[in-house]
């Protein structure tokens, strides 16, 4: 994704970027307010090839193919690097530690610096503060992208002293053309597109048929609840945890290759003979992304849970099948809304919203969905029940 052509649903965006790179006027720091999985990462991207690229023909663009590019669209360039938030925040220790010194160290290779804070959001007051220290203060060779779902989570310090982009969710045209990249069927190209609830990150997470599957297990999850009562819940639960667990196998993997080849790099092996404090960082690392990957994995299925109640709602309210997000499971959706009370179907959303602040809090994940669970399969139970004895 380092040619502006391939990012996709941002178009405004874009153009702003773009004609700050024509006019050299690239701000220091950059404040992309929107959803999450959003484009975030691919304007992060295509900026530090530009920047950075040796080949560029023009000022706000990038070749595309040399190796400075390529490396930036795969994340292994040292201009371009992804900060992400320790466990559920952004620490004043990691700010201290690993931003400024990577901030201030002199660039190896290319020309500029690209630093995207992934969920600026998630960094508390103690760790705003001492990132303003070099936000005030920017090495002339640094550009900071923030990502940040919250604006008003932020000092007005730190928000003060960014250019700002509003960033949507995709539209449907946007997510077709995606759709059509990653090989998704023809046939299956709209309903994947609405049940992406306009996060490309999300539909390329549904094309994969992997997770496509599962995501028929979830939806389907409401009927099980109520044909097997409370019974279903902690197998149930412990079902989604085992499956968002088995998403990080590959992560681990790719980590393992990273270390082997850092290893190689560095003429090391095992633990000893590292520079000071490289293997403890990498380990941290590794660490982290094991656990982010696993906390998206139950993000795809609360996404999913909430968009199917979502869809009940809108079935009681006697809306087309041209608004349901999971258009594809519509003959289910027509029945449970017969089964679940609006009110039950509200205080279920509103159990899927303490679910995740659950998590964000490090909450055990099998305890969590099983709290939840229990809430929807008493109604939707004693509703299939009342059903069957009709």
């Amino acid at each position: 994704m380092t040619s502006w052509d391939d990012v996709l649903g941002q178009p405004a965006a874009v153009a702003s970027v773009r004609a700050a790179l024509r006019a050299d006027e690239v701000a220091h720091a950059w404040l992309l307010v929107g959803p999450r999985g959003v484009g975030q990462r691919e304007i992060t991207r295509a900026l530090a090839a530009a920047l950075n690229c040796p080949q560029a023909t023009e000022p706000d663009g990038a070749c595309g193919v040399c190796s400075t590019c390529e490396r930036i669209d795969r994340g292994t360039h040292p201009a371009q690097t992804d900060l992400e938030p320790e466990g559920s925040f952004h620490l004043v220790e990691g700010v201290r530690e690993d931003w400024m010194p990577l901030a201030t160290r002199t660039l190896t290779e290319g020309r500029r610096r690209v630093l995207r804070v992934v969920a600026a959001d998630r960094m508390n007051e103690a760790a705003q503060n001492a990132f303003l220290k070099i936000l005030e203060e920017p090495p002339p060779s640094v550009v900071w992208v923030l990502d940040v779902e919250d604006e008003g989570a932020l000092l007005e310090t730190v928000v003060s002293r960014c250019r700002r982009l509003d960033l949507v969710p995709w539209g449907p045209d946007a997510m077709l053309v995606l759709a059509e990249r990653l090989g998704v069927p023809p046939e299956q190209r709209t309903a994947l597109g609405r049940a992406a609830l306009g996060s490309p990150e999300r539909l390329r997470d549904l094309a994969d048929p992997a997770v496509g599957q599962a995501r028929w297990n979830h939806l389907a999850l409401l009927d099980r609840l109520a044909t097997g009562g409370p019974g279903q819940v902690v197998p149930a639960a412990k079902e989604i945890v085992t499956w968002a667990r088995s998403r990080i196998a590959p992560l681990k993997e790719r980590n393992q290759a990273e270390l082997v080849r850092l290893e190689e790099a560095f003429g090391v092996e095992g633990n000893k003979g590292w520079p000071p404090g490289v293997r403890q960082r990498l380990t941290r690392r590794f660490e982290r992304l094991e656990r982010q990957e696993q906390r998206r994995a139950l993000d795809l299925f609360l996404d999913d849970l909430a968009s199917y109640l979502r869809d009940l709602l809108a079935a009681q309210a006697g809306a087309g099948s041209e608004v349901l997000v999971n258009l594809d499971h519509e003959a289910a959706i027509r029945r449970d809304a017969q089964r679940l009370p609006a009110s039950d179907v509200v205080a279920a959303l509103h159990a899927v919203a303490r679910c995740r602040e659950a998590l964000d809090r490090n909450g055990n994940a099998e305890l969590q969905l099983e709290r939840l669970l229990l809430q929807l399969a008493l109604p939707l139970f004693a509703a299939a029940t009342r059903e069957r004895a009709s």
